[in-house]
């Protein structure tokens, strides 16, 4: 793996760091018992000590008759068919890297003459290589680029300030348009100043996108198969049953072309696939590495993940995200006449992901006659993240990814605001 990530605030540079990392990771079965190692140094004395090592460990761990390594397939998709690798990756000079930030910031100062600062302004691109080999005859090879830009950016008026975010992923340097996610983070900002209180109020809402994103990652554990086994998922004993209004489909997709988490195998040599988690709100089944679908009675969706070659295989969702629906935001807006257009959440981390339970800070633009008529902050929504989705009644045709987590924007019939 190369990474490369630099960080400019104020027009200077921060921190640039360059970073490359390398190693072997060993999983062993033996007499039915698992051991895992891993080494950075390839000389052969090393590699046999790993071995020697990791065997020797296993050999006090509880044997388990489901463990097994996945079988060879031959995959039905490419790298480039999947578009995962840029071939300009190695010709773009530090120089370049430096340019992209600070285009990023002076997208943002350049917006509007309100957007005062620039906190922070970073570009980063990276390369990560892998190999997967298994006694079973597995043997596969896998590359793949990633670019990202973010800001946060301070717009301010009037003695008050508020700060706006954005960022932008691609696997291709080419996708990546450093003034345009400027200029949105600084646009973020600003539609926040003069934000009111409003009183407490049940209303009808529209979701932004980029919250729904935060809202499915925090669902997305609840359909590993690892923790529904385990008790610890919100869907337990609801397969193929409806858990959320009928507007909303979800799939896992490990194929996605372009997609931030895609690639033609997962962590442990089996191939990737799209997976239907929700069908018309219906709970369709969960996601599994090989092993967690032998406890399940059921098949690998190839959902083993893996951080690098220092960690071991575990159940991880691939590129997730709600399909998206046929409007715009403005016939959404249209659509709720007056309610709540909600932009930011605070505390999504305190949501508890068992339950589905939740008490968050919000801010956003009231809505009044169909169209946004001004900011509003310091608000708290509570309820339950099944809940919420049950109260969808339509989807936007917005849908965005905040790197491998896709939402559209998303309209509910009602919603509990507690204000001033």
């Amino acid at each position: 793996m190369k990474d490369d990530t630099l960080k400019m605030a104020d027009g200077s540079v921060e921190s640039l760091k360059v970073r490359s990392n390398s190693g072997v990771g060993l999983r062993t079965i033996s007499g039915d018992r698992q051991g895992f190692g891993f080494s950075n140094v390839f000389t052969g004395e090393s590699l046999k000590g790993l071995v020697e090592s990791v065997l020797s460990g296993s050999s006090a761990v509880s044997p388990d008759k489901r463990l097994k390594f996945t079988p060879p397939q031959s995959p039905a998709v490419t790298e480039e068919s999947l578009g995962l690798f840029d071939d300009t990756f190695h010709t773009f000079p530090e120089e370049g890297k430096i340019e992209a930030a600070l285009r990023i910031e002076e997208g943002a100062r350049g917006c509007d003459e309100r957007v005062r600062r620039v906190r922070r302004a970073t570009y980063s691109e990276s390369e990560v290589a892998t190999r997967v080999v298994n006694s079973n005859g597995v043997d596969l090879k896998g590359r793949a680029t990633y670019y990202s830009g973010s800001v946060t950016a301070v717009a301010e008026e009037g003695g008050e300030s508020q700060m706006g975010w954005e960022m932008d992923t691609s696997h291709k340097r080419g996708a990546i348009d450093p003034e345009k996610i400027g200029r949105d983070g600084g646009r973020n900002a600003l539609r926040m100043l003069g934000a009111r209180k409003i009183k407490t109020v049940k209303c009808p809402a529209v979701i932004e996108n980029t919250v729904v994103c935060e809202l499915i990652e925090s669902l997305a554990g609840s359909f590993l198969g690892d923790n529904v086994l385990k008790g610890k998922s919100m869907f337990i004993g609801k397969a193929g049953r409806k858990v959320a209004s009928k507007v909303l489909d979800v799939w896992d997709d490990g194929v996605l072309p372009g997609g931030w988490a895609a690639s033609v195998f997962d962590g442990e040599g089996a191939l990737r696939q799209k997976t239907p988690l929700l069908t018309e709100g219906v709970c369709m089944g969960f996601l599994y590495d090989t092993y967690w679908a032998e406890r399940a009675g059921a098949a690998s969706t190839g959902n083993a993940a893996r951080s690098n070659y220092k960690g071991f295989p575990t159940v991880g969702a691939s590129n997730l995200y709600i399909g998206k629906g046929a409007k715009t935001l403005d016939e959404l807006f249209k659509e709720i006449g007056r309610g709540l257009f909600i932009t930011e959440l605070m505390g999504v981390h305190t949501i508890n992901t068992i339950s589905g339970d939740f008490s968050l800070g919000a801010s956003g633009s009231w809505i009044e006659g169909g169209g946004v008529a001004y900011p509003v902050r310091g608000m708290a929504i509570s309820g339950n993240l099944l809940g919420l989705f049950e109260k969808t009644v339509c989807c936007a045709k917005d849908l965005r990814f905040i790197g491998s987590i896709g939402a559209p924007s998303l309209m509910v019939e009602e919603i509990e605001v507690s204000g001033a």
